[in-house]
Protein backbone atom coordinates (compact mmCIF):
# COMPACT_ATOMS: atom_id res chain seq x y z
CA UNK A 1 0.00 0.00 0.00
CA UNK A 2 3.05 2.23 0.85
CA UNK A 3 4.52 1.68 -2.80
CA UNK A 4 1.00 2.49 -4.47
CA UNK A 5 0.99 5.77 -2.49
CA UNK A 6 4.73 6.65 -3.20
CA UNK A 7 3.87 5.76 -7.19
CA UNK A 8 0.87 8.02 -7.16
CA UNK A 9 2.10 10.86 -5.25
CA UNK A 10 5.38 10.69 -8.04
CA UNK A 11 3.00 10.39 -10.93
CA UNK A 12 1.16 13.44 -9.80
CA UNK A 13 4.19 15.45 -9.23
CA UNK A 14 5.28 14.61 -12.11
CA UNK A 15 1.93 15.57 -14.04
CA UNK A 16 2.61 19.06 -12.16
CA UNK A 17 5.57 19.68 -13.02
CA UNK A 18 6.02 18.59 -16.80
CA UNK A 19 2.69 21.18 -17.10
CA UNK A 20 4.66 23.90 -15.58
CA UNK A 21 7.85 23.41 -17.88
CA UNK A 22 6.57 22.96 -21.24
CA UNK A 23 8.55 25.99 -22.02
CA UNK A 24 11.29 23.36 -22.64
CA UNK A 25 12.51 24.17 -26.14
CA UNK A 26 14.99 21.48 -26.63
CA UNK A 27 12.63 18.49 -26.93
CA UNK A 28 15.65 16.14 -26.33
CA UNK A 29 16.24 17.51 -22.98
CA UNK A 30 12.14 16.80 -22.14
CA UNK A 31 12.83 12.83 -23.65
CA UNK A 32 15.77 12.65 -21.01
CA UNK A 33 13.52 13.85 -18.20
CA UNK A 34 10.66 11.68 -19.23
CA UNK A 35 13.60 8.78 -19.26
CA UNK A 36 14.77 9.57 -15.83
CA UNK A 37 11.38 9.97 -14.48
CA UNK A 38 10.69 5.93 -15.58
CA UNK A 39 14.06 4.97 -14.32
CA UNK A 40 13.37 6.22 -11.05
CA UNK A 41 9.70 4.86 -11.01
CA UNK A 42 11.03 1.45 -11.78
CA UNK A 43 13.74 1.14 -9.37
CA UNK A 44 10.93 2.03 -6.50
CA UNK A 45 9.15 -0.86 -8.09
CA UNK A 46 12.33 -3.41 -8.09
CA UNK A 47 13.30 -2.66 -4.90
CA UNK A 48 11.95 -2.47 -1.20
CA UNK A 49 12.33 0.64 0.37
CA UNK A 50 15.39 2.59 0.63
CA UNK A 51 17.86 0.05 0.76
CA UNK A 52 21.56 -0.39 -1.41
CA UNK A 53 19.58 -1.87 -4.44
CA UNK A 54 17.31 0.97 -4.75
CA UNK A 55 20.46 3.47 -4.13
CA UNK A 56 22.54 1.72 -6.68
CA UNK A 57 19.57 1.77 -9.21
CA UNK A 58 18.96 5.51 -8.67
CA UNK A 59 22.31 5.94 -9.05
CA UNK A 60 22.47 4.31 -12.33
CA UNK A 61 19.03 6.44 -13.42
CA UNK A 62 21.38 9.83 -12.44
CA UNK A 63 24.47 9.12 -14.61
CA UNK A 64 22.20 7.95 -17.71
CA UNK A 65 20.03 11.45 -17.28
CA UNK A 66 23.58 12.97 -16.93
CA UNK A 67 25.15 11.58 -20.11
CA UNK A 68 21.48 12.21 -21.63
CA UNK A 69 21.53 15.62 -21.47
CA UNK A 70 24.88 15.82 -22.17
CA UNK A 71 24.20 14.91 -25.38
CA UNK A 72 20.69 16.62 -25.87
CA UNK A 73 22.79 19.93 -25.21
CA UNK A 74 25.67 19.05 -27.96
CA UNK A 75 22.53 18.55 -30.08
CA UNK A 76 20.95 21.62 -29.30
CA UNK A 77 24.03 23.49 -29.76
CA UNK A 78 24.95 21.93 -33.25
CA UNK A 79 21.48 22.68 -34.19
Amino acid sequence: MNLLFKLASAAVIFSVLSGCQNHIENPEMQQCAQQNYQCELNCEQQSTGEGMVHKVCSTKCIETYNQCKANAEALGAVQ
